[in-house]
């Protein structure tokens, strides 16, 4: 649980951080960069654990997590003098901080988007979690390797995340590409529905790549849309993400258990219109 709290903390500041230190114009193209490393970091976590649990022990995994943020930590000591100098402005006093977080929360557009962006991660969260099961519910066969495998759609989304800033141009703008990105993870549950072990590893892909073309636009736009309190707004995006993740780890399951896949598919789907909404809602008001 409190590893849980500091992971956010981490990336609160690390989103803020970007926000404060580049070029407004550039603030998109950067948070699309940093989607992308988290994405290469989450997928190698999977994977590389996946195979040292195979081949030696789960508790390994854990000693590779701890070396891993030993690591980050000595990376984030480069930082400390350039953040002296970046932060100082932005920072709210400790007296207007719950004015500030419910000034920000009152905003309609900030709302909305952070209602898709719950909407969002509970999606991935739940198919990432429940994913294992619908492999062997299709192959009983599946090893642990085959399951880690299976998030190899994964690296579409550092892909994507690379060419956020191109889509936007693509589609006119972050609103239009947000709603493509949407429709794309709505096609991808439909097809990870058909029960065949190669075409859920396709779907994935498609899965991942739509999912994370909302992110990586959603996180830019943002934080270009923010004039001031971006720590206060990156701190609500990031709760309104995990706030998702979390509800969408445990939540859907009873369904599953109840019901089964098809029922599962169906409330995610629900779930998605209800983000798609939103992001309609977040037009209607920004006009």
């Amino acid at each position: 649980m409190i590893e849980g709290f500091l992971i956010s903390a981490v990336l609160t500041s690390n989103m803020t951080y970007i926000s404060l230190s580049v070029e407004t114009d550039k603030v998109a193209l950067y948070m699309s960069y940093y989607i992308a490393v988290t994405i290469m970091g989450g997928f190698s976590g999977r994977l590389i654990s996946g195979i040292i649990a195979y081949y030696l022990s789960w508790r390994f995994s854990f000693y590779f997590v701890t070396l891993s943020f030993i690591i980050g930590a000595l990376l984030a000591l480069y930082l400390v003098e350039d953040i002296k100098n970046v932060v100082g402005p932005d920072v709210v006093k400790h007296e207007s901080l719950f004015k500030g977080y419910l000034s920000v929360v009152k905003n309609k557009l900030y709302f909305f988007v952070y209602m898709a962006v719950f909407c969002m991660f509970f999606v991935f969260a739940a198919l990432t979690n429940f994913l294992p099961f619908r492999i062997e519910s299709i192959d009983k066969s599946s090893s642990e390797i085959t399951i880690g495998l299976a998030y190899s759609g994964y690296l579409m989304g550092i892909f994507v995340s690379f060419l956020a800033t191109k889509f936007v141009k693509i589609f006119g703008n972050q609103i239009k590409a947000m709603i493509f990105g949407f429709f794309v993870y709505i096609s991808a549950i439909l097809i990870l529905n058909i029960p065949n072990i190669y075409i859920v590893f396709g779907g994935m892909f498609i899965f991942c790549g739509g999912m994370f073309l909302i992110h990586s636009v959603a996180s830019g736009f943002l934080n270009k849309l923010a004039k001031d309190k971006k720590g206060i707004v990156n701190g609500i995006y990031i709760a309104s993400y995990y706030s998702g993740g979390v509800i969408g780890s445990y939540a859907p399951g009873f369904v599953y258990k109840q019901f089964g896949w098809y029922f599962f598919s169906a409330l995610l789907i629900f779930i998605l219109l209800i983000g798609l909404a939103s992001i309609f809602q977040f037009r209607k008001n920004s006009y």
